[in-house]
């Protein structure tokens, strides 16, 4: 028999995971009402934020580049940053070549074939949604786009990008269709990293002087309501302001958008949320059969261990002692 010759994609939108939740839940279609359906994106809401209590999703992983700034120890977090995974002190050799620039255009020519890795653009202005495109070239005729970023920055803060995959060309260029209003730009390559140490409450506290300068080695991590803050020790000196703090950072999942959006899970966990949804709603739809609810609980329960015991790497297991409760 003839099979679709397609894979993954099928559209499964928050309308039809809403729709077959309600139907586990023997409601008839022409008894949803629209204020059904925004309680089921809400509890759909829910349940997506309940997912960082348990483990940390693969897909919810994600590196970011942060500046430092001098005698400056708090870092402040992007927001649905639940936690951070891991962290690298990152420095760069600056390279430099014959600069061209104007209102939206920053070109370097390089003496030789040169990488760009990572790019840093201090702000003159504030820039709110600037588009910035990343070209390299061999000839100043044809380009290629490497990279492109949509940017909204106060003035005399910086941001900092990297190319995922450098090459060596020998003119590199940023590009924008809104004036690129800097007041320096760095372009650096042959990146190195050295891991930070992580400080609990007490050892942070401890410290006798928090704004002493330096090379910042540890950092412990206040886990604010909405932005967590990493305080650094020790505070970033002149030579940090052109490092990056690189981080890996566990985030939440993608808030419930309109109905004909898809939820952000892969495919392997619709059955898990679905499943969830179901449950959630029998608990709270007085119109459901109450019978139904032990049953629809054991399904969402098998069906999120499931997905759970399949969203690893399949790496290596590495176990170490979490000893937090006693120096907290």
């Amino acid at each position: 028999m003839a099979v679709s010759g397609t894979i993954s994609t099928t559209t499964f939108n928050t309308q039809r995971v809403i729709d077959t939740a309600v139907r586990r839940c023997r409601i008839p279609v022409q008894a949803i009402t629209s204020e059904m359906q925004q309680y089921a994106k809400d509890a759909l809401y829910l349940i997506l934020s309940d997912l960082a209590n348990y483990k940390t999703p693969s897909w919810c992983i994600e590196k970011q580049l942060y500046p430092f700034y001098l005698n400056q120890p708090i870092v402040t977090l992007d927001l649905g940053t639940v936690e951070v995974l891991n962290a690298n002190y990152r420095t760069t050799l600056q390279i430099s070549g014959t600069v061209v620039s104007s209102a939206n255009q920053y070109k370097v020519q390089f003496d030789g074939q040169t990488q760009v890795a990572t790019i840093g653009i201090e702000w003159s202005a504030d820039v709110t949604a600037i588009p910035l495109t990343f070209q390299v070239s061999d000839d100043n005729i044809t380009w290629t786009t490497v990279g492109t970023e949509i940017v909204t920055a106060t003035a005399g803060t910086k941001n900092w990008f990297d190319i995922s995959q450098p090459l060596a060309y020998y003119f590199f260029r940023i590009t924008s269709t809104s004036t690129i209003t800097y007041s320096d730009i760095y372009l650096g390559n042959t990146p190195t990293e050295i891991p930070f140490g992580v400080l609990n409450r007490d050892a942070y506290v401890n410290q006798s002087n928090k704004i002493f300068a330096g090379r910042p080695t540890t950092y412990w991590l206040k886990r604010d309501r909405l932005r967590p803050e990493m305080y650094l020790w020790p505070a970033p000196n002149e030579t940090a302001e052109t490092a990056q703090l690189v981080i890996w950072r566990h985030r939440n999942v993608m808030d419930v958008g309109t109905l004909t959006q898809e939820v952000e899970v892969p495919q392997r966990w619709l059955e898990a949320i679905t499943a969830r949804l179901a449950a959630k709603m029998a608990m709270e739809t007085p119109s459901v059969d109450a019978g139904l609810i032990p049953m629809l609980q054991q399904m969402a329960q098998v069906a999120q261990q499931a997905a759970w015991d399949g969203d690893n790497d399949g790496s290596s297991t590495y176990i170490q002692p979490w000893i937090a409760p006693y120096t907290k």
